[in-house]
């Protein structure tokens, strides 16, 4: 009854006279009950209508698992449901679908104020409400902490939560930062006594170099001293013979 007492201010003898409220106290209660209605009212308004075309159900061209794709086109066929508005069907757009004058363009019953920097957030009244606008998160930080600090709720904003994200995703970049630097170290490590062993392995193929051709030097040298021998032998057998072979003749 009250409801109704809202809704139609012109039946209020008649609804008076039904529930027996005779005293001026139950009368101010009464206004008061309606007063608190109209404030709800205003804090919450009405939940818009979502108008959407026919078959967004059934194709994905016309929004079947993409929210992109939901759009709404006025139904135009001879037979078609939702034009003859069936029930069951969905709406078509027409009059009636409007918020409330009083709470059309209304946040929880308070203006909205557009919001770019500390400043604006500061400027704030008590009959208004913050909307951050698309600002870099540097910018959105500063809002954040200063709404914290003054106590302030803010339209599309959970300002603790932000901050804790922001946080939270500093930290997961700190530690990705460290693990990539220790990488980067094992790696240089690896590197460094990749290049030692490398350098060794030359230094020992070098020195096993050098071996080698010392000991092929000394093979000719001592080849050759052999070869001189036999060449000596050889030269005075030759000539042994030849003094034998004199003296005979």
């Amino acid at each position: 009854m009250v409801d109704s007492y809202c809704q139609f201010p012109s039946m209020k003898n008649y609804i008076l006279r039904m529930m027996g409220i005779v005293s001026i106290e139950d009368v101010m209660k009464l206004e008061t009950k309606c007063l608190e209605r109209q404030d709800y009212k205003m804090a919450f308004k009405r939940k818009k209508q979502r108008f959407l075309r026919i078959g967004y159900t059934q194709y994905s061209k016309l929004g079947l698992r993409r929210k992109n794709k939901q759009k709404y086109r006025k139904a135009k066929g001879g037979e078609n449901k939702m034009r003859l508005k069936m029930k069951g069907h969905l709406r078509n757009v027409s009059i009636g679908f409007r918020s409330e004058k009083k709470t059309r363009g209304l946040v929880r019953g308070l203006n909205t104020v557009m919001i770019y920097n500390v400043e604006d957030l500061k400027k704030l009244k008590k009959d208004e409400i913050g909307v951050v606008a698309k600002v870099g998160n540097k910018r959105k930080i500063e809002i954040a902490n200063q709404a914290i600090k003054d106590n302030i709720r803010l339209a599309n904003l959970n300002s603790k939560k932000f901050i804790e994200k922001i946080e939270e995703e500093r930290k997961k970049i700190k530690e990705e930062k460290a693990e990539k630097q220790e990488k980067k170290k094992v790696s240089d490590k690896k590197a460094k006594e990749a290049l030692k062993k490398k350098e060794e392995e030359e230094k020992k193929a070098k020195e096993e170099k050098k071996e080698k051709s010392e000991k092929e030097t000394e093979l000719e040298k001592a080849v050759k001293e052999n070869d001189t021998d036999i060449k000596t032998k050889t030269s005075s057998l030759s000539s042994d013979n030849e003094g034998h072979e004199e003296k005979k003749q």
